[in-house]
């Protein structure tokens, strides 16, 4: 194994339990590992630095998706391959764009209707009917989401997000409300591998299920229709390391709610976090080498 194949880049804003756990795995499995840390690195727009040139991969894991989507292409444009992709990040990371492109796949999703103004949005609301789900269309951890029950809430929050500043909040993401059995399915998919499934359950009296939001999280046996599902995400989106999160209503009917380009592991996997992080790791030196 030559020295390129072997010399990994970890890029990340946190040195959060997920990144610490991957350092270790890359350096078990004979990796050198470079760390780069997005607060304090300096990145040349014409060139990498000779540390940087000679990565076998880089793999993204910042917090923050715009530094990403920077970091990312800055390397691919130097022939550096990155996991994820710049392309796949930029879908994963775009709730709009990544519901188009999953269902324009015939993978199941829930139904969307997109508005630019607050007027539009009010009317979209009342078209999928209540509740529905209005959330933001880029963010993590559930913020920003909300269950809008009736008209009247729907106004207070179109209302609130006209006020607010960023250029995404002038972008409503109206969202067809899964009436899902008390949690939803997260998937972590490593190339062609799915090495976690997990249901995560809602904090008592939330909808929410993320593990952030204080949601619990239990191993969950994968029907074959959800395997494929979870592998067809994967082909469409390009080979690489995805949080795919499931959705289930009561007839039993599976859809898949989102897809995160830098999937966190370290609450879902629970006492499987070394071998999650392993599994990762392999996989980043597998993609050095071709």
């Amino acid at each position: 194994m030559n020295d390129v194949a072997t010399k990994i880049g970890l890029a990340y804003t946190l040195f959060t339990p997920e990144n610490a756990t991957l350092k270790c795995a890359l350096a078990n499995e004979g990796a050198e590992v470079l760390l780069v840390n997005d607060e304090s690195a300096l990145f040349s727009l014409d060139s990498l630095a000779a540390s940087h040139s000679e990565l076998g991969c880089l793999l993204c894991r910042s917090s923050s998706l715009s530094r990403s989507l920077c970091i990312s292409y800055l390397f691919e444009q130097q022939g550096v391959k990155t996991l994820n992709s710049h392309a796949a990040q930029s879908l994963c990371g775009d709730k709009v764009l990544s519901s188009a492109k999953l269902s324009s796949a015939g993978i199941p999703t829930p139904k969307v209707l997109l508005a630019f103004s607050a007027n539009s949005a009010l009317a979209a609301a009342d078209k999928m009917g209540y509740p529905c789900v209005i959330k933001p269309p880029i963010g993590s951890w559930g913020r920003m989401v909300c269950k809008v029950q009736d008209k009247e809430c729907a106004e207070a929050v179109v209302s609130l997000k006209s006020t607010l500043g960023h250029f995404t909040d002038k972008i409503y993401y109206v969202q067809e409300h899964i009436d899902k059995p008390g949690h939803d399915i997260r998937v972590l998919l490593v190339g062609d591998e799915i090495v976690l499934s997990v249901s995560r359950h809602f904090k008592q009296g939330g909808f929410l299920t993320n593990l952030s939001s204080g949601g619990t999280a239990q191993e969950f046996p994968l029907s074959s229709e959800m395997q494929e599902t979870a592998h067809k995400v994967g082909e469409l989106l390009g080979s690489g390391i995805y949080g795919i999160d499931f959705i289930e209503d009561k007839q039993g009917n599976y859809f898949v709610l989102e897809v995160n380009h830098a999937p966190e592991f370290s609450k879902s996997s629970g006492t499987k976090i070394g071998e999650v992080a392993k599994k990762i790791a392999q996989f980043a030196i597998a993609s050095a080498k071709n």
